[in-house]
């Protein structure tokens, strides 16, 4: 590449920075920064990259490497499409994105297809923790209503804290439950918090968060891993429909990714003791099911 080249895309990289920096001082003037983040130029040399003022001023005509650039756009707190723009600008690869419109459309009647050839209790969800379909065996096991109102809004946070489904009270019937349901809830916010870490400064991520607030749980955004979890196993009382007797069952989850990204994706729910595989297989799924 020519010189000339080299430093008019340095140009348009460090007019992407400024245009992002100048930005966030505009967003700073309806509230203060949590931090005290000020976005100034001597600011973003001194967090996040110490030549950055030389670019300013001609001393320096060297591009930022791509973790420089990373860097740079996790100082300026940029969304994944933000970031995105100032690696593409750079002459970089940009991080994957996750599936939007039409290609998610046909990846979630991609992953319907798969789920009906699945003979145990299943819900697709996409990397926004949406629950975007569930099986029949799905909706015995957890007593979710029919009402057809319940299957716009549902998420993964709702199926886990919202108090007027079953699954809450069912997987928190006494201290040990509780405590297990508990250390699920915050390894889940914590694993998704890790998976997600290049999207937390996006729309959708903080939309999500909020979720968890709406529940009082807010509480739990903030704690460590609450210990091993290593088989994902978990308690709920699950019905014996030949009864109609409540019985606590153990079972733990398997996630399946149906094309090349992790999203969407088809959680499946296997038993893991005898009263589980006994509840499963009046669901309709396989006898010899066993223990897994």
């Amino acid at each position: 590449m020519d010189i000339h080249t080299e430093n008019s895309r340095l140009k348009n990289v460090l007019g992407e920075i400024e245009a992002l920096r100048m930005k966030r001082q505009r967003q700073l003037a309806d509230r203060p920064h949590p931090s005290l983040k000020r976005f100034t130029q001597q600011e973003l040399n001194d967090e996040a990259f110490a030549s950055y003022k030389n670019l300013l001023v001609g001393r320096s005509r060297r591009m930022p490497d791509r973790q420089t650039m990373m860097s740079i756009a996790e100082y300026l707190e940029c969304t994944s499409d933000e970031c995105n723009d100032l690696l593409l600008a750079a002459g970089y690869l940009p991080i994957q994105t996750e599936l939007e419109g039409r290609a998610l459309e046909r990846a979630l009647e991609w992953a319907q297809q798969t789920m009906r050839a699945i003979l145990f209790p299943a819900m697709i969800i996409t990397h926004t923790q949406d629950i975007k379909g569930v099986n029949e065996q799905f909706r015995r096991l957890f007593d979710i209503p029919l009402d057809r109102s319940y299957d716009g809004f549902m998420n993964r946070v709702d199926f886990h804290f919202n108090p007027d489904l079953p699954i809450r009270p069912r997987s928190t019937f006494d201290k040990a439950s509780y405590e297990q349901w508990e250390a699920h809830a915050i390894n889940g916010i914590n694993a998704f918090k890790r998976e997600h870490i290049l999207s937390r400064y996006d729309a959708w991520y903080q939309k999500l968060l909020h979720r968890v607030q709406k529940y009082n749980m807010d509480e739990y955004l903030t704690m460590p891993d609450a210990g091993e979890e290593a088989d994902h196993t978990q308690t709920i009382l699950a019905r014996m429909e030949s009864s109609g007797e409540l019985v606590p069952v153990r079972y733990r989850q398997v996630s399946i990714s149906t094309g090349g990204r992790v999203y969407p994706q088809i959680e499946v729910f296997l038993p893991v003791d005898a009263a589980a595989r006994k509840v499963f297989e009046e669901l309709g799924c396989p006898a010899e099911c066993g223990f897994v």
